[in-house]
Formats: structure tokens, sequence, C-alpha cells
């Protein structure tokens, strides 16, 4: 598995080496958003529109950059190919940013109503609930990246038998894949928290670093999605 691992993050790097731009868009949104909220540009009564708007654009930056990442690594970097994006790569996306973003919700819901019921944090619950999101998901993972570079050989049904024998695998792979992005970012956090809550220039040390982290734990997402694919696809199609 070492080796998926480090295709992985190869992928990753070398996606952003050749689409800078696109890979750092979620960056941008962030720091759009950072700069409004420092400029006090946002008044308290927008403070929920802003947050819906920011989520929003968060949402699209994140689904524009895995659409692009996904058609470049199965295109092989041909860009002709990769910019080529018809209805059904529209519609694929929509379908997987809907489900995953309901499932999660799902998930996180029942994580925070198992916690009530015995009277726990809900830190306790939740994250056990996503780690059980993420395997219930994986046999999706292949087919959201046939359903977004049009490959019409793989539809659900095939994805979770072709999933099926080896579930837990890949369930390791991708929850490995950007595990160690989560625990870095949880370090940043707790340091900020406990040295620099007051602000100065260790604290935007930091929040670069936490920003940074966001577009990468998107690719390396990605990138553990196409790994899987890969076990399902092996060859170029």
């Amino acid at each position: 598995m070492g080796e998926d691992y480090i295709a992985i993050y190869r992928r990753t790097g070398a996606f952003i080496l050749a689409l800078p731009l696109v890979a750092a868009l979620p960056l941008l949104v962030q720091i759009l958003q950072r700069g409004l909220i420092a400029a006090e540009l946002i008044r308290l009564s927008q403070a929920v529109e802003f947050r819906v708007a920011m989520a929003v654009l968060n949402t699209l930056a994140m689904l524009v950059v895995s659409v692009i990442a996904i058609r470049w690594w199965r295109f092989g970097g041909d860009l002709a190919r990769v910019w080529r994006i018809g209805p059904r790569v529209l519609i694929g996306a929509a379908a997987m940013i809907a489900i995953q973003l309901t499932d999660e919700y799902l998930f996180t819901r029942a994580g925070q109503f198992a916690a009530d019921l015995a009277g726990r944090p809900r830190g306790l619950f939740v994250p056990v609930a996503l780690l059980m999101w993420l395997f219930v998901s994986v046999p999706l993972f292949p087919w959201y990246v046939a359903l977004l570079t049009d490959d019409r050989s793989l539809g659900f049904r095939q994805a979770v038998a072709a999933v099926r024998p080896w579930w837990l695998h890949g369930f390791l792979l991708a929850f490995g894949a950007f595990l160690p992005l989560i625990v870095i970012g949880t370090v940043l956090r707790l340091v900020m928290l406990m040295r620099f809550a007051g602000g100065g220039p260790g604290a935007w040390v930091l929040q670069i670093g936490m920003m940074l982290l966001v577009p990468l734990l998107i690719l390396v997402t990605a990138s553990a999605y196409f790994a899987i694919y890969r076990r399902v696809v092996p060859g170029d199609a």
C-alpha cells in the first residue's frame, strides 16, 4: 500500500506544478473570505448571507479543482481532452457533490444524535460517524471518476461489484492518504489556540499554513479516488 500512497502524492504534486492556478482556486477563495473579514466590509446583519456565499464559493472551488485534476490524470495531461467538458460530466459533477454533501450531513447528524442519546460530547461521536461515511462511500469513488471522465464502461453496479473484494483496502487507502494532512491541520490549530490566540506574526504564519492545507487536502482526496478507480480500471481507456 506504500506504493499507492507515493503515487497519490506524486500525482498531486504533478498536477500542482502543471496547473498551479487551478490548484490554487480554494486558496484564493479563502484569501478573499479572510480579506473581506479583515477589512470589515461585512456587516453583522450580513453574516448569515456571507457564510452561505462563502460556503457556495468554497464548494464550487473544490468541485472545479477535483474535476479538472481527475480529468488531467485520466487523460495523461492532454489539456484538449481535459477541457472538453460535456453535459454528462456536468451532471456527474452535480451528482457527486449532491451525494457527498447529503451523505456527509446525514452521517454527521447521526453522530450528533448518537452523542446526545449517550450523553457524551459530540466530538467523540461525529468523527466516528464521518469515518463510517467514508467507509460506506468507497464504491462511489471509482464511479465518480468514471462520471467525470466520460467513462461509460463503469456504471454504479460495476463499481460496487469491482470494489467489494477489497472494500476495506480502499477505505484504508483513502483514509491513510489524507490522514497526515488532517493531523498537520489539527496540530497547527492547537498551536494557534495555545500560543497565538491573541494574534501576531506567528498567528498569520499558522493561518497561511492552514489555508495551504485546504487545496492539498482536496487534491489528495481526488487523487485517492483516482487510485481506487485505477484498481477497477487499470488500463488507459
